[in-house]
């Protein structure tokens, strides 16, 4: 995959993770872990782009190493494989990320260990099914 494909790879990886995740943080929120006083939508969405610019960069490294030790065929990958290889990768994200929920949020240690570990399983599952779909479609559309 050249640099260029994985950039759009990241960027539209990244836009549709945040639309997915802006409205979980939303309805979290009202259960309380978005501190004491409900955040913004800018709150939120601005703590999503942060994250998300911490997650391309993340990303792109993270890929970069992963496919130069698992070379070989993309689609021959096993599962177990592709689920070693997103939660390798979140719980790299989520050493980065903790910080600035607390920080943002305005939320303790453990509220934002639970709201991140929630954006976290979205994402994981999101992600586990977008690099298989994205991998399925650039092999037929001979992108790979």
């Amino acid at each position: 995959m050249t640099t260029k494909e994985r950039i759009f790879q990241a960027i539209l990886f990244e836009v549709l993770a945040v639309l997915l995740t802006l409205g979980l943080v939303k309805v979290l929120s009202q259960f309380g872990l978005g501190g004491h006083d409900e955040p913004s939508n800018q709150t939120v969405l601005m703590m999503l782009i942060g994250i998300s610019l911490m997650a391309m960069c993340w990303t792109f490294v993270y890929n970069l190493i992963f496919d130069k030790i698992f070379t070989g065929d993309k689609l021959a990958r096993p599962v177990w494989l592709r689920v070693v290889h997103i939660v390798v990768f979140e719980l790299g994200l989520l050493c980065f990320t903790l910080p600035l929920v607390m920080w943002v949020m305005q939320i303790g240690l453990w509220q934002a260990f639970l709201l991140d570990i929630s954006m976290t399983l979205l994402v994981l599952v999101y992600g586990f099914v977008f690099y298989w779909v994205y991998d399925v479609v650039g092999a037929k559309l001979k992108v790979n």
